[in-house]
């Protein structure tokens, strides 16, 4: 049986991915020699228990684990002293694995550190029981998501540079700023609640500089929202300054209706024919029917 290693981290978008799959979680203390498909490779416990396992591996990059990797953001050991880019790199390329990654950019930046990645975009959920539920406003709102108070890094400044300069509601959940006349700062919300909420918006803005291949943009792709991203994706409209995003938004009211193809989406996220060789070779057990 094929098992998959996360951290704490990624537990709450990992497990969804087990409830899809019924695939099970790895215990790295007892599990040594099972085929694994690493889901989380952030901390320096996570390599070396990577380099540990004897098991056939996959390693599936989201983002930020790959701004790790290249040494763009840092990582510690139990001491607080930070780990060379190369330390980790070199784990990496010492193990006989396949790498999977969430688009383009992570290739890229994998390919300047000598790693050969697949790539096929994850969502780590059914995407069958997502509805498209847009409804017209002559007033569009429009909502992003911020985590771990990292305001900057996914865009916020932009948002206020342009606020008042176009006819939109902006609602910015997970960071709790100063609200305006048309910029309403929400805390973090349960699930449930959230989704429940976004699905009064048209738009969706995705604004980091690096990114994976962000859930909630598909989320909002399947419920027939627009996307805005400072990533080239696929299905999204593409964004390069706050200037560009002014003139996409000023333009909003006048659609009235969802720009996205559902059916082209399914087909472009899920692409499990990874997992199904890996799976095939090590072990293929009833649990996994699901891909067959």
């Amino acid at each position: 049986m094929v098992k998959v290693y996360y951290s704490e981290g990624m537990s709450h978008h990992v497990s969804k991915f087990l409830d899809l799959t019924g695939l099970q979680r790895l215990n790295h203390l007892t599990e040594l020699d099972v085929p694994c498909i690493w889901m989380s490779i952030y901390t320096l416990d996570d390599y070396m228990r990577f380099r540990n396992h004897s098991g056939a591996k996959i390693v599936y990059w989201h983002g930020t684990d790959v701004l790790i990797l290249l040494g763009l953001n840092e990582t510690q050991n139990n001491s607080g002293e930070v780990i060379p880019a190369t330390v980790l790199q070199n784990i990496v390329k010492s193990v006989d694995c396949l790498h999977v990654c969430q688009n383009e950019l992570l290739k890229q930046e994998l390919a300047t550190v000598g790693i050969d990645a697949l790539v096929r975009p994850l969502f780590m959920e059914d995407v069958d029981e997502i509805s498209i539920s847009y409804q017209y406003k002559e007033r569009p709102s429009v909502y992003t998501m911020v985590s771990s108070g990292r305001h900057e890094f996914y865009g916020i400044p932009w948002i206020y540079e342009i606020a008042d300069q176009v006819n939109v509601d902006f609602y910015i959940y997970g960071y709790e700023g100063e609200d305006t006349s048309n910029v309403f700062h929400f805390p973090y919300l349960p699930e449930e609640e959230f989704n429940e909420q976004i699905k009064q918006h048209q738009a969706f803005l995705r604004l980091p500089k690096h990114d994976g291949f962000s859930q909630c943009m598909v989320k909002a792709l399947m419920m027939g929202q627009y996307v805005f991203s400072r990533i080239d994706f696929p299905f999204v409209s593409y964004v390069s300054s706050p200037n560009e995003l002014l003139k996409f938004l000023t333009d909003l009211p006048a659609k009235t209706e969802s720009n996205q193809d559902k059916i082209l989406l399914k087909g472009f996220v899920n692409n499990f024919d990874w997992l199904e060789d890996f799976l095939e070779s090590n072990t293929f057990e009833e649990e996994d029917e699901w891909l067959m």
